[in-house]
């Protein structure tokens, strides 16, 4: 669980004016959101997400983390960490919140586990989250944003890591990246070993249920290109080289 200041924004809007509530860096921006309807969130070292309107900072929770704000600019999903969780702690079970910019009203989607890094998909209908306490292993999960629905996405016919069918979750604090076609693959970083992480393309039907799984090879910082390659960064006899490969 991220324990650094994020900022989410939405709208391509001013970031002078997130800036008045406190220290923060840009995290996220995505663009498209009508004015009216534009958010911009940032989260504080101390874990405090604030939501920023006409250049003022509001409160929306503390101890949060992971903001993820909804492709239409409307809503802000983030994991709410118990009140008994302090910075620097370890985190062993959070909720899911939504915040409405409508209302400005908070609702909670999910109780009960660790359920962390949530993911708006990109109809903006579902969340996409991960969990381990659900399960057993970590795994993907999916709720609808009025919290109806929810669905283990990955690992449902497994209970042990070892099994070929595991799909591994992401590294910590490794957000997910939906492709730029059809928007149904993710790019995300798995552990291997201790010293080296590995590049996996997730693919997913229109249900939003796993299609296919697959290693891209040892690697780090991947990301998406216009094409719907990706691109990502691999060590070769001690140097970091730029590789590029088709998942289409």
């Amino acid at each position: 669980m991220a324990s650094s200041l994020a900022l989410t924004a939405c709208g391509g809007a001013d970031m002078e004016a997130a800036s008045s509530g406190g220290d923060a860096t840009v995290a996220e921006q995505s663009q498209g959101a009508v004015a009216d309807r534009r958010i911009i969130v940032y989260l504080t070292p101390s874990q405090q997400l604030y939501g920023v309107k006409d250049g003022k900072s509001t409160l929306i929770a503390e101890r949060a983390s992971a903001p993820s704000v909804s492709p239409d600019g409307s809503q802000v999903v983030f994991a709410k960490l118990p009140s008994s969780w302090n910075v620097g702690e370890p985190v062993k079970s959070a909720e899911l919140h939504l915040y409405k910019a409508s209302n400005g009203k908070t609702e909670r989607l999910t109780t009960g586990h660790d359920d962390q890094s949530p993911s708006w998909t990109p109809d903006g209908k579902s969340i996409l989250f991960q969990s381990k306490l659900r399960s057993g292993l970590a795994s993907f999960w999916r709720v609808k944003a009025n919290g109806k629905n929810l669905m283990q996405v990955t690992n449902r016919s497994t209970s042990l890591a070892t099994d070929p069918a595991y799909v591994p979750a992401p590294v910590s604090n490794t957000p997910v990246q939906w492709g730029p076609n059809q928007r149904r693959i993710i790019v995300y970083l798995a552990p291997q070993t201790t010293t080296t992480t590995e590049v996996r393309v997730m693919k997913l039907d229109a249900q939003d249920n796993v299609a296919s799984a697959y290693s891209l090879g040892q690697g780090t910082s991947p990301a998406w290109t216009e094409e719907g390659n990706v691109r990502f960064q691999r060590e070769e006899n001690g140097q970091l080289v730029d590789v590029e490969v088709s998942v289409q």
